[in-house]
């Protein structure tokens, strides 16, 4: 237990090390991280440490390697390779900011009202309330633009603008509206922010409660670009996430039969499916109610 809790106070002290060189506070690093200053406090102070997950995203704000953090690397400066190494960094960060989905992006005049981090909770009740309807929000990323309008906000997925707008006011409410434009663009255009990684953990989610469904099957018979690409001209149906298991048993069911169809033959065969069983349960209702009332 010993080594555990001094292999977190050297992470966590290396982390506060690197925040203070790139002069930032707590708060702002939190805040490009989408959590709390009491969250990035304990991973400082070695109380606990970041998901996994979130390693890239600190490295690349930072400007370290993971290797660095983890203390299974060299120190933050090289000699000769500390050029090659700024230049590899460079490129990540520019490579992770062309694949980031999605963004809320808005004027510099706007950039005081996420300043005291309590959005955060706020998404998070976002992301909570969204997955009851079958979707997993991605980590949102903020940032300021010093291109948009004065009060504007833009929505996007990898670089493309799902949502616009220009605030004839700002006020207390202005946060909470930019975000329930927020989860409503995600709820209408979750085809355009899906990708595989997001699949894959929706599928993992799925495989919990459906694990005859899920093994064997994806991505074994059905490969995570395939469903994601059926997934979203479903979507564009109207048919949402929740849809997701029946989604895979009608296109397992499919496969199995034809080897060899198009995506597009596998969307129509469950869109076609899901509306003759929509019908049939619609049909059943109705007759349902038609006895209740006669008697």
């Amino acid at each position: 237990m010993s080594d555990k809790m001094n292999e977190l106070t050297q992470i966590g002290s290396r982390l506060s090390v690197c925040r203070q060189n790139k002069n930032m506070t707590q708060e702002e690093l939190a805040y490009r991280l989408g959590v709390t200053p009491q969250a990035l406090s304990k991973w400082e102070r070695g109380v606990s440490f970041p998901d996994i997950s979130m390693l890239a995203d600190i490295s690349r704000l930072l400007e370290v390697s993971t290797d660095y953090l983890l203390g299974i690397g060299i120190g933050m400066q090289d000699g000769a390779g500390s050029d090659e190494r700024a230049m590899q960094l460079e490129i990540g960060r520019n490579l992770n900011s062309c694949m980031e989905a999605p963004e809320l992006v808005f004027s510099m005049d706007l950039v005081p009202l996420f300043v005291d981090n309590k959005f955060v909770p706020k998404i998070q009740k976002m992301r909570r309330k969204l997955s009851r309807f079958g979707i997993l929000l991605p980590v949102v990323r903020l940032r300021d633009d010093e291109m948009l309008k004065g009060q504007e906000f833009m929505i996007l997925a990898y670089h493309n603008v799902l949502y616009s707008e220009v605030l004839e006011t700002v006020n207390d409410d202005t946060v909470d509206y930019m975000l329930k434009k927020l989860e409503e663009t995600v709820t209408a255009k979750y085809d355009e922010i899906l990708n595989p990684d997001l699949v894959k953990n929706l599928v993992d989610y799925l495989k919990t409660g459906y694990p005859a469904l899920i093994e064997g099957v994806v991505p074994e018979r059905i490969p995570y670009c395939l469903l994601m690409e059926v997934m979203k001209k479903v979507f564009v149906r109207g048919y949402g996430p929740a849809y997701l298991p029946k989604i895979i048993e009608i296109m397992n069911c499919a496969l199995y039969h034809e080897q060899r169809l198009s995506v597009e033959e596998l969307a129509l065969r469950v869109v076609c499916k899901i509306e003759r069983e929509d019908n049939f349960q619609a049909v059943m209702r109705k007759r349902e109610e038609m006895r209740e009332a006669g008697r």
